[in-house]
Formats: C-alpha cells, sequence, structure tokens
C-alpha cells in the first residue's frame, strides 16, 4: 500500500492505495472484502498489509480476508478487537470442495486465487452448492448478506482521494 500526498491549487488531495489479490463487491458495487492470498503459510500476526488496508479505508471495507495454504481468516471492521480474526477456517476444508487435489498438489498463486474467488462466489449465487462451506459462519458475521448478488475481481488496486 502507498499513501501519495498531492498538492492542488488550495488543498491538498490524499491519494490512498490499496491492492488486493480479491476485491468482492456487493450488488451495488461497494467494495465489501478485501482479500489477500499468499500461497506459502504466514502467522495471522502477519496480516498488516490487511490491518493497514481496514485501516486506510476508515470503515468503507467492511472485511478483510487473509488466505494461506493453511487458514483463511476473516477480519471485520469496526468490532473492539478488529485486529483479530473474526473467523478462521481451514483452507482445505474450504477450497477443497473447488479442486478435490488441494492440499494434496503444488497450487500457484493465479488458480489459488482463483479457486477462493471461486468460494465467495459460491456464497454468492450458489453456482455450485446450496451451502457452500462455512456458509453459517459467514451469515453470522454478517458477510452473506453482503456477497448476495455482488461481484469479484483479482488483482485490484482501489483509489481513494480524500480532499
Amino acid at each position: 500500500m502507498a499513501i501519495h500526498l498531492e498538492k492542488t491549487i488550495n488543498s491538498p488531495v490524499l491519494r490512498l492505495l490499496i491492492n488486493a489479490d480479491i476485491l468482492a463487491r456487493d450488488k451495488n458495487s461497494n467494495p465489501i472484502l478485501l482479500a489477500d492470498v499468499r500461497t506459502q503459510t504466514i502467522h495471522p500476526q502477519v496480516s498488516t498489509k490487511m490491518i493497514d488496508s481496514l485501516l486506510q479505508a476508515n470503515g468503507s471495507i467492511p472485511f478483510a480476508m487473509l488466505v494461506n495454504p493453511e487458514k483463511i481468516s476473516i477480519f471485520k471492521w469496526g468490532r473492539d478487537n478488529w485486529q483479530e480474526p473474526i473467523c478462521v477456517f481451514n483452507t482445505v476444508d474450504v477450497l477443497s470442495q473447488y479442486e478435490p487435489q488441494f492440499g494434496k498438489k503444488r497450487i500457484f498463486h493465479t488458480y489459488f486465487t482463483s479457486l477462493v474467488e471461486a468460494w465467495l462466489r459460491d456464497l454468492a449465487y450458489h453456482w455450485h452448492s446450496q451451502q457452500p462451506p462455512f456458509w453459517e459462519e459467514i451469515k453470522s458475521i454478517g458477510l452473506l448478506e453482503k456477497l448476495a448478488d455482488g461481484t469479484t475481481e483479482e488483482d485490484v488496486d482501489i483509489v481513494e482521494v480524500n480532499i
């Protein structure tokens, strides 16, 4: 993430650049979830990129997700302890529904990201199953309602301007 300060005629303009492997948008195209996908296992406390992104978005993006081969950790802005995951799932339990060999063979970043995106789209549209993996848990944190009829994009840069 980079922050650039530019000067206009009379006032400074703050440009925030947030990069996400996946950006989920609600049915009105509002950003609702940033996802950082890593092919190597990292500890949840190494999720400073996601935490910084949520801080910079200041509540305009309510969820972030850190994905690695072992765990999917979801963070929710606005909780007392929002820097700790609100949900943690076993990645194999989620993604093996979309790739039966997940966890048994090497998966490259692009395919890994596409599998995570497939799960998010299944939650939004039920294209693969009536109750995608961890559907109840995603519903209980308020994310399922936001994903419904929404879209996802890969490798996205979000630029916000504050005057």
